[in-house]
């Protein structure tokens, strides 16, 4: 049993740890708008539960079959429920609640496995890694998939553990696989069998399947997750069979001629990636390889064989594929936390086996890091300043970051004493780090790292993401449509759709394919036809079909592509609104 002061320190990590996560994936979550189709859609078919009751098979603008299993949506409906409110706070928090939970089953995990500071450094790693963050406030299932996963990774290795196998202990594994399943379909199936039977294989200890009671898992998760897919099924059809199950799934990670940009990786993809979610964690990457080769024949002894095993199996499983998007291997991050948790703690204590080697190669790294903070904050002092460092930074950008870059420059310039305040948040932190590191000091420099990270994602976040939301979404502008339109009917007129405009609508907004009426206008009195259009499609009307279409407002965002500006018109009363009209989007 812990002790007293045992106790106080665990309830005071958790709750510092509850802080950090409020601040990174919490604050002001519901001020940034809808602006990309990901999220828009993922909200869109929250609303269709809270407001048609759609709790088996919501169909997106009452036509689309959604491609993920509802557990994401369910949690965002039940938190509209409760706060009386649907907006971009209870589509989100689930996310964050997940990931805000992930953070915390890895600090206990650590703990339990190692020492309590092993599951503080893992977690604070993980909280602060820049790909975790982002998917935490993302209104996406990812999280939920992340969450259920690493629970049941997590209960696996607890029950490997047990002298004798605790039913409960089994209950919870198989009750975890069934709703991360139920998250994000078959991969939280397939993800922990694969890691179960790898490390059981490794192990040798495959008779430990015999202990597992699998024909009663088998009816856990069958009850959890199977249960829905019949319902689904049995509402959707082979609609249904074939966007959920075979296009999402089997296809997706099969055919490599579905298209789309998760289909133009290598196989070594996730490498890279992996690296750049986890900066400036995964800087010490190579130190970690040297320490884990180096302690090769003791892995099982020290506990460390298991999250390894977990991390690689993912890694390889998810490289097999076909489709490729970064946030594919966020399952991964909490094994790949604890593994450098683990490396920290021998840093601190001094114990690794070949310290003066492994030690080098950290010096190194951190050097490295503190040189790239030094720039960034010599960068960041000279934009502000109103230097043009555009024509250095472009080479190293991708183009769709480049194109911010023009915002980013305004944001700098337009809260300069905010600015000011991360300057010099970075500038004591890199001071300290510098200060630990010449005196070898690795918790300060774990301490010094964390500042700079965690105070880097807030300022990021609350000084850019605000300024390019407001430049892409439609959200003022619906506002705007739903004060005109009313009750009347609006309709997307041909390829002018957005699921962003259809949340912020409040209605199901079907599409008009064909091209306008060619009837001429009696003037007979009667209730408008309204239409959403793209700007320059408008345009091109306006010369021929002025006589018949009012133009009213042009919205002021660009859409998730910053490409299109929506216009609402009026098709004034006197035609044939059957003529051409297509009841929902093909």
């Amino acid at each position: 049993m812990l002790g007293i002061s045992e106790l106080q320190r665990t309830r005071q990590i958790v709750v510092g740890l509850l802080l950090l996560c409020f601040l990174l994936y919490f604050w002001e979550l519901g001020q940034i708008p809808f602006y990309n189709y990901e999220e828009s859609k993922e909200a869109l078919v929250v609303w269709e539960i809270v407001n048609n009751g759609g709790w088996i098979l919501p169909l997106r603008n009452g036509t689309e079959i959604p491609l993920k299993p509802p557990l994401f949506h369910w949690c965002g409906a039940l938190m509209a429920l409760l706060s009386g409110r649907l907006n971009e706070f209870a589509v989100r928090s689930p996310s964050a609640v997940f990931a805000t939970a992930t953070v915390l089953v890895t600090f206990f995990f650590g703990q339990a496995l190692w020492h309590w500071r092993v599951g503080l450094l893992s977690a604070l790693i993980l909280a602060t890694s820049p790909e975790w963050v982002r998917w935490a406030t993302y209104a996406r299932s990812d999280m939920a998939l992340v969450f259920f996963l690493t629970a049941a990774c997590v209960t696996f290795f607890h029950l490997w553990q047990e002298s004798a196998v605790r039913r409960r202990t089994v209950y919870l594994f198989y009750l975890s696989v069934g709703l991360a399943t139920l998250a994000k379909g078959p991969l939280g199936l397939i993800v922990p069998g694969l890691v179960v039977v790898f490390f059981l294989g490794i192990a040798r200890e495959l008779r430990f399947f015999s202990r597992m009671r699998l024909t009663e898992g088998a009816v856990i998760v069958f009850l959890v997750a199977a249960s829905w897919y019949l319902l689904a099924l049995w509402q959707g059809g082979g609609e249904f069979f074939r966007h959920q199950i075979l296009d999402e799934n089997v296809f997706r990670f099969l055919d490599n001629e579905q298209g789309g940009p998760s289909r133009d990786h290598a196989f070594y993809y996730y490498v890279p990636a992996l690296c750049a979610g986890m900066l400036p964690w995964s800087l010490f990457f190579p130190a970690l390889a040297h320490f884990l080769y180096s302690s090769r024949a003791e892995l099982r002894e020290r506990k460390l064989r298991y999250p390894l095993v977990w991390g690689l199996t993912g890694l390889v499983f998810f490289s097999l594929a076909s489709g490729k998007r970064s946030n594919y291997i966020l399952p991964l991050y909490p094994a790949v936390a604890l593994l450098l948790g683990v490396w920290w703690q021998e840093l601190v204590e001094g114990t690794l086996a070949s310290a003066a080697l492994v030690k080098r190669l950290a010096r190194a790294c951190a050097l490295a890091l503190c040189i790239g903070l030094s720039l960034m904050v010599l960068m960041l002092i000279a934009h502000s300043a109103g230097f043009d460092l555009d024509h250095i930074v472009t080479p190293f950008l991708h183009p769709r970051d480049q194109a911010n870059l023009p915002l980013v420059a305004h944001s700098l310039q337009s809260q300069f004493p905010v600015v000011v305040v991360w300057l010099a948040i970075l500038a004591l932190a890199t001071a300290w780090y510098v200060w630990g590191l010449r005196r070898e000091q690795w918790m300060y420099v774990f301490a010094a790292l964390t500042v700079c990270t965690s105070s880097s994602l807030y300022f990021t976040n609350a000084l850019f993401h605000p300024l390019l939301a407001w430049e892409r979404t439609y959200k003022p502008f619906m506002r705007g449509v739903r004060s005109t339109v009313k009750n009347a009917p609006l309709y997307f007129y041909k390829d002018a759709y957005d699921y962003g405009a259809i949340f912020y609508a409040d209605r199901h907004i079907p599409s008009y394919k064909d091209d306008l009426p060619s009837l001429p206008v009696d003037g007979n009195a009667g209730t408008p036809l309204y239409l959403l259009m793209w700007e320059e499609d408008w345009q091109t009307l306006s010369a021929t079909t002025a006589n018949r279409l009012e133009y009213l407002v042009t919205s002021e965002g660009k859409g998730p592509d910053k490409k299109h500006r929506l216009v609402l018109v009026a098709l004034l009363p006197g035609h044939d609104r059957d003529d051409g009209k297509e009841q929902g989007k093909q």
